[in-house]
Order: structure tokens, then C-alpha cells, then sequence
């Protein structure tokens, strides 16, 4: 009878999130297919083309950037949108020379301002007050440490002739594939531009990159504060508007990703924190209806792959150890199964095995310090190795 019920119990804990995970993948990939040309109401095959040409503020968050401060002005200032419609908007706390830096460029372009705090803002509050204070129409959130493309602006710009568009965001191209961390990074980023075509498609994407990122103004007006992370948050409070939030492939930016895999995981463990943060305090729309398949399907989903599943892996675990004891000769099958898996994936997709390691192994440190350390990460806690 014992082995039996430890059986059952294997097989319960094993199908449940197997299923799971099979439909969510299944729905994913449906909508995915739909981006490529099959679905004429694709918000991601809108027409960008015109002559729209609102005024547009470019807001990036500043602390202890002087090694890479002037690279970034140059980028921004290298844009194909119309130089005139532009001001770029540096909110600032650092204790280097980063505001003499920004100081010296707004005497040679007077579209170039700073916002200058004495005491450390952290990265959401300083977003926040750059967007409060812009003149444009739209907000076109950007990174020191990322590069934007000299077409992204135009590109975003010329989505909000959609009415129905209320944030817009991009996709990185990681700039040192030649490092085995460059190399996982950009594994990563496929697989998670490949779930936010598919969210969009299917109403809105929750993953949004601050690197390059336009939001309506219009949108930020009722925003008093976003402790976690201001770019996301900016979504949240755009879909709760009646906008959709869309992710737009042709939206490049720049950037390096950490060099080692501990800068890999730090990264990591800050991005899953902060993200899993925003959306508890976002819970209400989990489960509504009324936002559409983004607040019944989409939110709670990936509330899930960020907050539940890691620690279901180590629960699993845990209970097919404690499992085996009673049923020593089918559990033994079991592990020789998961060993010869794991070896398979270690010989012939050792990439994607590492990075999946990774990744949960940085959502459980997220969702430990978030439970029990109770860390902020709103102060922008860089790794070194990303700015070159």
C-alpha cells in the first residue's frame, strides 16, 4: 500500500505542472505563430510609416556614470528622429563626475537638461521625477549602460498613431556574444522576446525593457510612486487604462551583458525581485477579467514561472527524495531517468541547461530576499562589467 500511495503521489506532483506547463506552452506558441504574418490584427505588423512627429523626451536615470556618461549623449543625440523634437533629460545622484559631464553638455545643446539630487534617489524615483518634469508628448525611457539604435525612437514614435498603444518596448542585442556569459545571455533574451510576441499578440506584454521604452505621457500623469521597477510599473498603470502594451522587435538597444556568471546572477536575482514585487502589488489585476487576457491569462501565468515554479522544482525534489524511501525500486528508475537527462542536455544543449539553472537558481535567491530579507533593489545596483 505504501508503495502505491508513493506512486500516486509522484505521478500527482510530476502531472499537474506538467500540464500546466504544456498548455501555457502550447498557448505561447499559438500566438507566437499568429505574429508572422497569419494574423492581419497583429499589434506587432502595425503600420509605422508617416510623418507623425510628436515631441519627445528622452529620460535616462544616472549614478556614478562618468566612465560611460559621454558615450551615452552621443547615442541618444545620434537619433534620426528630428533633433529639434527632442530633449533629453538626465535625473541625476551621483557623487562623481557625472553631472560636471551632463553640466558641460546642456551649455552646448539646450534640448540636453539635468535634474540634479544630492542625495541618492534610486533608479524608480528618478525615472519618475524625469517623467513628471518632460515636456513630450511621449517618454522614451532609456538606460545609461544600454545603447539605443539610431532608428528606435522613430520606431516608437511612429506606434502611437495607434490609439489603442500606450507603451511600446524593445529588444536588446547583446554586444559580447563572443563571452560564454554574452553567449547565455542572448540564449535568454530569444527565449524571452519569443514569450513577449506571443503576449502581445495575445493583448499585452508584462516584460517590458527600460532600456528602450516609450510610454505615453498621459499615462504617467496618475503615477505617485513605483517603488519596484518604474518601467514595468509604467505598464501595469497603462493596461489598467484601457492601453495595450506592446513589444516591437524593430525597438533595438545595445548593451553588454555580464561577463561571469555570479554578475549573471546578480542581474538576474535584481530583475526577478523587483518583477515579482510589482506584480504582487499588482495583484488586483491577476484573475480580471476585465483587462482581457492580459489580467486573466498573461499575469498570472507568469506570476507563476517567477514566483511559484522555482520553489515547486525544489519542493519536487525534495518530495521524490523523501518518496524513494518508501519505494526504493521505482524511484531508482526515476533518478536514472532524470540522470540520463540531464546528461543528454549536458552534452547537447549545455547552453540552454545552464541557463535554465541559472534563471531558477536566481528566482529562488529573488524570492527568498523578497520574503525574508525584505532588500530593496530600487537604488541602481549596476554590475561593472556591463558598462564598457
Amino acid at each position: 500500500m505504501t508503495t502505491e500511495i508513493s506512486q500516486i503521489l509522484f505521478y500527482f506532483l510530476t502531472g499537474l505542472p506538467v500540464v500546466a506547463l504544456v498548455l501555457y506552452g502550447a498557448i505561447i506558441v499559438y500566438f507566437n505563430k499568429n505574429s508572422r504574418g497569419t494574423n492581419k490584427n497583429s499589434l506587432l505588423t502595425s503600420n509605422c510609416e508617416s510623418s507623425f512627429e510628436p515631441f519627445v523626451s528622452v529620460v535616462v536615470a544616472t549614478h556614478n556614470e562618468e566612465r560611460i556618461i559621454s558615450k551615452k549623449i552621443d547615442n541618444v543625440l545620434s537619433s534620426d528622429y528630428p533633433s529639434s523634437k527632442i530633449e533629453l533629460i538626465f535625473v541625476d545622484d551621483s557623487d562623481d563626475s557625472t553631472p560636471k559631464i551632463i553640466l558641460i553638455a546642456t551649455e552646448k545643446n539646450p534640448n540636453i537638461r539635468l535634474l540634479r539630487f544630492d542625495k541618492r534617489m534610486g533608479y524608480s524615483p528618478s525615472m519618475l521625477a524625469g517623467c513628471k518634469a518632460a515636456h513630450g508628448e511621449i517618454v522614451v525611457l532609456n538606460d545609461a549602460g544600454s545603447f539605443i539604435d539610431s532608428h528606435a525612437i522613430s520606431r516608437i514614435v511612429g506606434r502611437f498613431q495607434d490609439p489603442k498603444i500606450g507603451v511600446v518596448t524593445g529588444s536588446d542585442v547583446i554586444l559580447n556574444v563572443g563571452e560564454d556569459a554574452g553567449k547565455s545571455e542572448s540564449l535568454y533574451v530569444k527565449l524571452l522576446n519569443f514569450l513577449r510576441t506571443s503576449e502581445t499578440n495575445m493583448d499585452s506584454t508584462f516584460f517590458i525593457k527600460g532600456e528602450a521604452t516609450g510610454v505615453r505621457k498621459t499615462v504617467l500623469e496618475d503615477v505617485q510612486d513605483a517603488n519596484e521597477t518604474f518601467d514595468t510599473t509604467a505598464g501595469l498603470y497603462a493596461r489598467q487604462k484601457g492601453y495595450k502594451v506592446v513589444y516591437d522587435p524593430e525597438v533595438k538597444y545595445y548593451e553588454y551583458a555580464p561577463d561571469s556568471r555570479s554578475g549573471t546572477i546578480k542581474q538576474k536575482t535584481i530583475r526577478a525581485a523587483n518583477l515579482i514585487k510589482v506584480l504582487w502589488r499588482f495583484r488586483v489585476v491577476m484573475f480580471n477579467r476585465k483587462y482581457g487576457k492580459y489580467g486573466s491569462f498573461t499575469l498570472p501565468f507568469d506570476f507563476a514561472v517567477l514566483a511559484i515554479l522555482p520553489v515547486y522544482i525544489l519542493f519536487w525534489f525534495l518530495c521524490v527524495s523523501a518518496l524513494t524511501f518508501f519505494d526504493v525500486g521505482f524511484f531508482v528508475y526515476v533518478w536514472a531517468a532524470l540522470g540520463i537527462a540531464f546528461l543528454f542536455l549536458l552534452v547537447f544543449s549545455r547552453r540552454l541547461l545552464l541557463t535554465f539553472i541559472d534563471f531558477e537558481y536566481s528566482l529562488l535567491k529573488a524570492i527568498f530576499q523578497v520574503i525574508f530579507v525584505r532588500k530593496s533593489y530600487d537604488k541602481i545596483e549596476k554590475v561593472g562589467s556591463t558598462r564598457r
